[in-house]
């Protein structure tokens, strides 16, 4: 498997992870779920979707600035449990996204570099893709 990521900017920052099955056979990912959001959650259903993986720790986010400074995410935390469901199978060739709002989760300033990383899965399936990034 391999990763990468895609920024999208317009309604806000998002960072796309694409997971794509380069094997010749399936492979299973960690099913990234489809959590519904609390009651009086405050933020977008995508954001809820991250806040549920990254506090299981399958899904790690880290930002710097330009200068090599860690920028701190939003502590933006789920207030119920959730059962994880089954591994995903991806077909060779197929691809899974998984859509992160930026923007929710971080103070972005305009016009600088940025440096994204994000590993997501479990121990049975890690992958990790990087990028730079410009809020413009």
């Amino acid at each position: 498997m391999k990763a990468a990521i895609d920024i999208r900017c317009g309604n806000g920052v998002w960072a796309d992870l694409r997971i794509i099955n380069n094997e010749d056979t399936v492979v299973r990912i960690l099913n990234p779920g489809n959590y519904q959001p609390t009651e009086r959650w405050e933020y977008s259903r995508d954001a809820y979707r991250v806040a549920v993986l990254r506090s299981f720790h399958f899904l790690e986010m880290n930002l710097r600035t330009q200068n090599g400074s860690v920028v701190e995410p939003a502590p933006i935390s789920t207030r119920a449990g959730h059962l994880v469901g089954l591994p995903v199978p991806l077909e060779p060739g197929a691809e899974l996204v998984i859509s992160i709002p930026l923007h929710e989760f971080y103070r972005l300033e305009r016009g600088l570099d940025y440096s994204l990383s994000l590993t997501y899965g479990d121990a049975s399936a890690k992958v990790s893709a990087a990028t730079q990034m410009r809020c413009s």
